[in-house]
């Protein structure tokens, strides 16, 4: 499938987007690691997406200590601080959107959406997402995208072909917006000795 957000008239890519189709659950079998790394002082990957029961790394490949926390429904954790080397887990047994985030640098954000279905994707540079081994039927499928929120299509698979999907996402209400550190407040503005971290 292929998506494409919409702002004042202009046409991108939705790169980064997150596809999943909620009619075929999860199984044990779905379930897989996946490492959000700290790099560079960034998440990277920045969007990501697995199936419940999934667990989830976080290495840190920065000279400097790091964070990684999230106040997110659907699954909340604080990481504590730890430097180089290190990698902490968490496991995520709650489908739902975790807003992960780092306390100590404000400009560090990733998106993490948990799914209850064995089919999801994360779309690439140009906003293609690809199913594979979808069962034939009318099936919908969801999305997500961090400027263009939720949607969802239905569409319909046969036996032995390939389905071809075109989604547009108007982004053009989306402004974005400052988070807190992880216990509730403002950040401290960066100072003197901000290198050290």
């Amino acid at each position: 499938m292929t998506i494409t957000l919409l702002s004042s008239g202009a046409r991108m890519p939705g790169a980064d987007s997150v596809v999943w189709m909620p009619g075929l659950p999860a199984d044990g079998s779905t379930a897989r690691g996946l490492s959000i790394a700290q790099k560079e002082k960034q998440f990277e990957p920045r969007v990501a997406i697995v199936s419940v029961g999934s667990t989830v790394d976080f290495p840190n490949f920065d000279r400097v200590f790091h964070n990684v926390f999230s106040l997110s429904s659907a699954r909340s954790f604080d990481l504590g601080l730890y430097r180089n080397g290190s990698s902490k887990a968490v496991r995520f047994d709650h489908p739902g959107l975790v807003q992960i985030y780092c306390n100590i640098h404000p400009h560090m954000a990733a998106y993490l959406m948990i799914v209850d279905s064995r089919r999801h994707a994360v779309a690439d540079g140009l906003g293609v997402a690809t199913l594979d081994d979808v069962p034939p039927g009318r099936h919908t499928v969801a999305g997500w995208n961090v400027r263009g929120g939720r949607w969802e299509r239905e569409v319909t698979v046969r036996s032995g072909r390939t389905t071809d999907l075109e989604v547009e996402v108007d982004i053009s209400s989306w402004r974005e917006t400052r988070h807190l550190n992880k216990h509730g407040k403002e950040y401290p503005p960066p100072d003197d000795d901000d290198f050290r971290y």
